[in-house]
């Protein structure tokens, strides 16, 4: 019987096995799952990751579980060393897991990449997006559960060439419980309401307002909600468009160990934002681009990583009017275009 959780007015249920789910498939039927992705905006596909992998990952995460170096953290972009809540699961996601210094983390950098880029995973990515190549630009580790707010990814990053064109993958390391935080997505939301990062939502001044807006969307424009369950190697594809994010725990005890990984085609460059391209280093793994944005192997990144970690007021600060400047040099120059016109 799925578990029943309230969220956005409503009840939601929450399947405990794959019989009370609705549609998935598998890596012989990606022509079908393509056109599902298209037409919902997300897709389930079973058993594309072998379970190999998936403990090769969790088994790599011991060898840091313990490390005191500081970690960017997907929560809040701060450099913290690793905290765990009441049951012992790591509760400050690790972003960028390819940006790890590869000394002190290489048994788990080198699994979590193996996983994102096996020739089953970029096949599956590559029909989604309708190109023959692609590339990662961006991953989380999570285990703990996280309840992320309500949002879509093209807020963040996107496709700079056009937005929708960013794929994103939800791998599953081990069966999900469905108390777990389990991550929900909203069906045919990436052709609804589309919230520019601007004006009263941009990012630097306006991102509680942003979350509020989005979670109004999903409470009151009869939005459809649907948290499917994950076994362990099954993985959730989803378009930068698509509203979803994650519940918090309904039960104790247990984890949600997984891996998000974020794809454009390779001829593709990130848009931050909706302001700005990203510049990004790029490597090959297995023969797949991967991106990086700190890049913890760079004496630069290490002395950034090292201040921030000392001195995190300042950084934070130093980071908000970054963003600040960015936002406002944004809206200066629509204005300039706008009065040309």
């Amino acid at each position: 019987m799925s578990l029943q959780v309230a969220a956005f007015a409503r009840a939601i249920a929450i399947p405990e096995h794959p019989a009370e789910d609705g549609r998935s498939f598998t890596a012989a039927t990606l022509e079908a799952a393509h056109d599902f992705y298209r037409a919902n905006g997300y897709v389930v596909l079973r058993g594309l990751v072998p379970e190999a992998l998936c403990d090769a990952v969790r088994a790599g995460f011991e060898t840091v579980r313990h490390s005191r170096i500081p970690i960017l953290r997907q929560r809040n972009m701060s450099y913290e060393r690793n905290t765990f809540n009441a049951d012992g699961f790591l509760d400050n996601p690790i972003f960028n897991v390819q940006d790890l210094p590869t000394r002190r983390c290489m048994a788990f950098k080198s699994a979590a990449l193996d996983l994102l880029t096996t020739s089953g995973v970029m096949e599956a990515v590559c029909t989604m997006l309708g190109v023959s190549r692609s590339k990662i630009v961006q991953s989380m580790f999570f285990e703990a559960p996280a309840g992320t707010w309500a949002h879509q990814d093209t807020y963040y990053q996107d496709s700079a060439a056009e937005l929708g064109r960013c794929v994103a993958g939800w791998f599953a390391l081990e069966d999900i419980d469905a108390g777990a935080g389990r991550f929900y997505v909203c069906p045919g939301s990436h052709r609804g309401t589309l919230l520019r990062n601007a004006g009263e939502h941009d990012f630097a001044t306006g991102h509680d307002r942003y979350k509020e807006a989005i979670a109004d969307i999903v409470s009151h424009e009869s939005t459809d909600l649907t948290a499917p369950f994950l076994a362990k190697g099954d993985v959730l594809f989803w378009n930068s468009l698509t509203i979803h994010g994650s519940f918090p725990a309904a039960r104790p005890g247990v984890s949600r160990s997984s891996l998000t990984a974020h794809y454009l085609s390779e001829s593709d460059d990130m848009l931050q934002f909706h302001t700005r391209i990203r510049e990004q280093e790029f490597r090959l793994w297995n023969g797949v681009t991967v991106g990086q944005l700190h890049n913890q192997d760079s004496w630069r990144s290490h002395i950034v990583r090292e201040a921030a970690s000392r001195f995190p007021g300042p950084y934070l600060v130093a980071r908000k009017l970054a963003l600040r400047m960015l936002m406002s040099r944004r809206e200066s120059s629509s204005r300039g275009r706008q009065a040309a016109q």
